[in-house]
């Protein structure tokens, strides 16, 4: 993987990108909320409630929450290890209040306005980005960038050569992997994309001047003013998909 930043606070288990890390998050404190679809339509409400990385109660809810993290399946379903596919992301939702939104990043990669940035000759790569701790586990990420935009984004279950044709063909490759909570935290500007990598992220093999050109590129106005305009996910949500896999195998709802 290169050259790895970690915070020791960042525990986690082994995830698809690879990481083995030894515990939950300490810093996984708080309620996440929870909707859980079964087959036949039927919602079962349930909060979970950490302190520290441990799970402190789990409730069954008679009303809607605030915010929720609504799945299909089962309660006690936890994140996967694996890649995750796109069609399963999408069949999650985060409502808050009446609305509901897509899981992050599927509101991000086929965003429109990255396609119409200013046209930069030659700021030109192909990104893989690896986002850990996901609600529904590890994400990879095709992006690429072509003369200062981004033309494509999208959802991979496994790391492919480029096709002839399609944007930043035979450009060079960056691998960056975050935390799904710093990505968040870098959607609302609370973390830059520096920051991000350096609090627990991992970059892989490439030439620093590929990573100051990606710096470049997601430190545009325009490009910080489109991820300001995405939803903003509840704090919780970006730390659950690190904690939800040390959940007791024996733990219930009540």
């Amino acid at each position: 993987m290169g050259l790895l930043a970690r915070n020791p606070q960042h525990d986690q288990r082994e995830q698809g990108s690879g990481d083995a890390l030894a515990g939950p998050p300490s810093y996984a404190t708080g309620t996440v909320h929870h909707e859980s679809v079964a087959a036949d339509g039927t919602v079962v409400r349930h909060s979970q409630t950490f302190e520290s990385g441990e799970l402190a109660e789990w409730r069954l809810d008679a009303e809607p929450a605030p915010w929720a993290l609504v799945r299909p399946g089962d309660p006690l379903d936890l994140p996967v290890q694996d890649w995750v596919a796109e069609d399963t992301l999408s069949a999650v939702r985060v409502r808050v209040g009446d609305q509901l939104h897509l899981l992050p990043p599927l509101d991000d990669l086929p965003h429109p306005g990255f396609d119409e940035l200013d046209h930069v000759p030659d700021a030109t790569a192909r990104l893989r980005f690896e986002l850990r701790g996901t609600p529904v586990g590890p994400v990879l990420c095709d992006i690429r960038y072509q003369d200062g935009r981004r033309p494509l984004g999208r959802v991979v279950t496994e790391w492919a050569d480029p096709v002839e044709g399609e944007p930043a063909f035979d450009s060079p490759e960056i691998l960056v992997g975050v935390s799904f909570a710093n990505y968040l935290r870098m959607r609302t500007g609370e973390r830059t994309d520096l920051e991000a990598i350096a609090d627990g992220g991992t970059v892989g093999d490439t030439r620093w001047t590929l990573l100051l050109l990606l710096h470049g590129i997601v430190q545009r106005q325009r490009y910080v003013d489109i991820y300001r305009s995405l939803p903003v996910m509840p704090a919780e949500l970006g730390w659950w998909g690190e904690a939800a896999p040390f959940v007791a195998s024996d733990a219930r709802p009540r």
